[in-house]
């Protein structure tokens, strides 16, 4: 049948906006959280341990949980690794010290770090369109870090360029642990709930280690509370993903990069007052280019 429902023929769009927004506003809590006296191996502890747990609810529900093999495990812990326990470590620190906007801004970067890894990694050539979006992030990236009048304080610099470590780890667990060496009869709900697990039991230790380990009890803090809405939201959150992925493609769902640069730019804005320099409104421009250059050859390969 060539028709479609309507609420179907929107769905795709409900969802991009529900994913790019949750994404940006989460910037917002991850702000709140830091400011408040959270430590951010904690918060990755804690974060891991309850988005985990209600994606693994959801795929409970839907009669579906994560392998337990010696194969499956070792693959949960390497995906945490890269891309949740330091990810999120280095995400929380830099974003309890800049502008929500500037970080989301150093966030959409991770789709030209995946190319330029998969470019040394020789998992893909080189084309000069996806080159150019390069070219066009990294202008972005100088525009951000040069001027002294880029950022609120010129010390913050040194934080920008900590936070490009989030994007850079996502770029390398993109490539590195891709479906092609994904254990077989694995769904992305199945893979999200174990990694995620994997990470809070990788995060533990660390936060105990430096004496940092943060105890949740009533009365619940303000900092606590956006830390538990973030972790409820987020979990709900990376279902939408992997039904977006399902119902609409990859493709589509890579335009997340750029709603949650928007709505984090937005939410810094009349959330927190925000104000940004002429520099940074630059540099947001260039590097959304950049990153539609590149997801535009994505898409024509």
């Amino acid at each position: 049948m060539n028709e479609t429902s309507p609420p179907n023929k929107f769905l795709p769009i409900a969802l991009l906006l529900m994913i790019g927004g949750l994404w940006g506003f989460f910037f917002v809590l991850i702000k709140n959280t830091v400011t408040s006296g959270i430590h951010p191996t904690a918060y990755v502890f804690w974060f891991c341990l309850g988005s985990g747990s209600v994606v693994l609810l959801i795929g409970l529900l839907r009669g579906s949980r994560p392998p337990m093999s010696k194969r499956h495990l070792i693959y949960y812990f390497r995906a945490a690794a890269l891309r949740f326990t330091l990810a999120n470590i280095i995400l929380y620190a830099a974003q309890g010290k800049l502008p929500v906007g500037v970080m989301a801004v150093i966030m959409a970067f991770t789709p030209i770090f995946t190319h330029l890894v998969s470019l040394v990694a020789r998992v893909e050539k080189l084309a000069w369109l996806r080159l150019l979006g390069i070219l066009f992030g990294f202008a972005g990236v100088l525009i951000i870090v040069v001027p002294r009048a880029s950022l609120p304080d010129p010390a913050l610099t040194i934080w920008v360029l900590i936070g490009f470590g989030t994007p850079l780890l996502h770029g390398l667990a993109y490539v590195f642990l891709s479906d092609s060496n994904r254990p077989p009869d694995m769904d992305s709900l199945q893979l999200a709930t174990g990694t995620l697990l994997a990470a809070a039991a990788m995060a533990l230790p660390i936060s105990l280690a430096i004496g940092e380990f943060h105890m949740l009890a009533p009365p619940l803090t303000d900092g606590e509370l956006t830390m538990m809405l973030h972790f409820i939201l987020a979990g709900f959150n990376f279902y939408g993903v992997f039904e977006l992925i399902r119902i609409a493609g990859p493709t589509y769902m890579s335009q997340s990069s750029f709603m949650s640069v928007i709505f984090g730019v937005f939410f810094g804005i009349v959330l927190l007052g925000e104000q940004h320099s002429l520099y940074i409104w630059v540099a947001i421009a260039l590097i959304l280019g950049g990153v539609a250059l590149v997801n535009a050859r994505q898409a024509k390969t």
